[in-house]
């Protein structure tokens, strides 16, 4: 396994076990932008080990798709992508672009964990 793929994958562990850190203390937004930061940079990783050319790019929908045309089929539907999308916004204040409800909510943040855990589960298979 290539060093710099090493590298995404012990951060991308860390912000999985920060996003369930998180959720005990009820920081949703937080455990929100962990979460999609723990699947981006899953992503990011395989695209790493297979050599394939990314942008600098938050965008999980356009990363997984990158993914999948390398012939990976992943735990993560359109919907998870684009709601992880919309999470990774709620970063920022109201006005520059939060979940159309407001501010992340405890069932946000179990969703958003929910899906990263299963990215999480099949990246182990996948690059085990």
């Amino acid at each position: 396994m290539k060093k710099e793929t090493e590298e995404w994958i012990r951060i991308a562990d860390e912000d999985f076990q920060a996003s369930k850190y998180l959720l005990e203390s009820s920081l949703f937004r937080m455990v929100c932008y962990h979460a999609q930061q723990c699947v981006e940079k899953i992503l990011k990783a395989i695209l790493t080990e297979k050599e394939i050319e990314f942008s600098r790019t938050h965008n999980i929908l356009d990363l997984a798709n990158a993914v999948r045309g390398i012939g990976y089929e992943l735990p993560l539907d359109m919907e998870d992508a684009v709601f992880l999308n919309s999470v990774y916004r709620a970063r920022y204040p109201a006005a520059m672009g939060l979940l159309p409800t407001g501010e992340p909510s405890k069932e946000d943040a179990d969703r958003a964990l929910n899906i990263s855990e299963r990215m999480w589960e099949w990246f182990k298979d996948v690059l085990a």
